[in-house]
């Protein structure tokens, strides 16, 4: 099943954070400085400005990773530990926005040549030919949650480095546009592809779907709900779901579609014009059966016609009656089918609900994680730094004043650095750096216990899907014989005397 997942932030110093250090995340290597960078890309970078070596050879799951160059760019930027330096280099403020980023869900049905097919594609139309750097890895650890990581710079390159910050990049029509971009060239692939799912950044609203939206529960929300405290976010969630369930059980019926005003249940009736005929039948019967004093009898009506028609008229009677006797039970088995079709699915709505709700907050959960890790690893590499510092400080000679000055700048600087990160860290996560640890655990075992829920509901919604096809088969069968049937209206009405709504139908209405 395809997912739509599009998120950004900005990557800023006012965070304790640089892009080396996040590219190198990302693309897993090792790179000197811009922390992030090297988070992305998973590598080993050297920051020049902190001196700071960000090592993340191994951490694994990343699949790709790949630097695109606007045609006026440096060639040199393609290597990352020269870009994201000259990021840094380029911006004098302590409180810096230095690159801009999305993360985005891939889709599962794509090989990995198509997901960097499409990701190629997407960053050259939306970014490169608008003249930003983009520096993009996949995360792809193999267990059902492909991602990208796409940072982006702010300034305008030129061919001897960079330029002037391009403010016009962050006009929410450009946000909205993006957005829009990211399901187009989706949509394209499993069109080239041949396959049928499509995803849609749209709101329920914009895509005409009767259908309530749920809101974010959020950290602290779903916390307290593992705890089994109730929250007024999951309250609301729930009655949507409900609402949505109702919505949806209105208007799915095999072969059939209720409108809103559903009719109360009524008892089960014979045709009232079954039951007419079967009276004038009667009526012929008996006065056919009448003494003959009574009637004033042609010549030439013989007793043996009379016996002749009396037993046609009787033979007749029990035709109709055996026909109505089976029109009934027919449209009682037909009656019984629908039934159990809307049955299972009042059975399958709320599963497919919690499903889709835990596959919307597996990547949310996994951003999380990975960013309490990026972060966690910064504060350690800002730690070890000031340490360097302190230690370098402790061994310098009585008279080195001027290095001894110098250092205690860099010591200041570098604790100002620490703190920011550590402040950011415990507003942005709501927990303290040490227990990065303890929530990157919990962080773990609530994502794999989600994964083991959405296989379990998966397997629970196919097996639910597969009895109600048997259903539907059953149900479209019986309704083309009964095209070939004499009574087939008397079925229909039968059929519609015996309909009645699901319970909650009722209770809503």
């Amino acid at each position: 099943m395809p997912i739509y997942y599009f998120d950004g932030n900005i990557i800023g110093r006012s965070s304790g954070r640089s892009t080396v250090g996040a590219a190198a995340y990302r693309a897993g290597e090792k790179l000197h400085s811009v922390a992030h960078a090297s988070y992305q890309s998973g590598e080993k970078l050297y920051a020049e400005g902190d001196k700071i070596t960000h090592d993340y050879t191994r951490k694994g799951g990343v699949a790709y990773s790949e630097i695109m160059l606007p045609d006026n760019a440096p060639k040199e930027y393609q290597d990352r530990e020269t870009l994201w330096n000259a990021v840094e280099r380029a911006e004098k403020r302590k409180d810096a926005q230095l690159a801009r980023e999305f993360v985005v869900g891939l889709q599962r049905e794509f090989e990995l040549r198509e997901q960097i097919e499409v990701l190629c594609e997407y960053i050259q139309e939306s970014f490169v030919d608008r003249g930003m750097i983009a520096d993009f890895s996949i995360h792809d650890t193999g267990k059902g949650n492909p991602h990208a990581h796409i940072m982006l710079t702010t300034h305008h390159v030129t061919p001897d480095g960079f330029g002037k910050k391009n403010t016009e990049w962050n006009e929410n029509r450009l946000f909205l546009e993006w957005r829009e971009g990211w399901a187009d060239v989706n949509n394209r692939m499993f069109e080239r592809l041949g396959l049928e799912e499509r995803i849609d950044h749209r709101s329920y609203r914009d895509r005409g779907i009767d259908r309530e939206p749920m809101i974010h529960l959020g950290y602290e929300a779903a916390a307290l709900e593992r705890r089994d405290i109730r929250t007024e976010r999951d309250d609301h969630n729930r009655e949507v779901q409900r609402r949505n369930e109702q919505r949806t059980a209105i208007k799915t019926e095999p072969g059939k579609e209720t409108t809103e005003n559903a009719r109360e249940p009524r008892k089960i009736e014979k045709s009232e014009q079954l039951e007419k005929e079967l009276q004038k039948i009667r009526a012929t019967v008996q006065f056919i059966e009448k003494p003959l004093e009574t009637e004033i009898e042609p010549p030439y009506v013989s007793t043996l016609e009379r016996q002749l028609k009396a037993e046609k008229a009787t033979q007749y009677i029990e035709k109709t009656q055996a026909q109505q006797n089976t029109a009934e039970k027919i449209a009682e088995r037909m009656n019984a089918l629908k039934e159990k079709y809307l049955e299972l699915e009042k059975e399958k709505i709320p599963l497919i609900e919690k499903h889709n709700k835990d596959k919307y907050e597996l990547p949310p959960l996994e951003y999380r994680a990975e960013q309490i890790d990026e972060h966690a690893e910064n504060i350690e590499a800002l730690q070890d730094r000031l340490e360097q510092f302190r230690e370098s400080r402790r061994n310098l000679r009585l008279f080195d004043l001027k290095q001894k000055k110098e250092t205690d700048e860099k010591i200041a600087q570098a604790t100002q650095e620490l703190e920011r990160a550590r402040d950011f860290f415990k507003n942005h996560f709501r927990i303290d750096p040490a227990q990065a640890p303890a929530e990157l655990n919990r962080l773990q075992e609530e994502i794999r216990t989600k994964r083991d829920e959405l296989n379990t509901k998966q397997i629970l919604v196919q097996t639910i899907k597969k009895k109600q096809a048997s259903i539907e088969l059953d149900y479209h069968t019986q309704k083309l014989l009964n095209e070939t049937r004499p009574d087939q209206e008397q079925i229909t009405q039968l059929l519609a005397q015996m309909h009645k709504p699901p319970e909650s139908l009722r209770d809503h209405h």
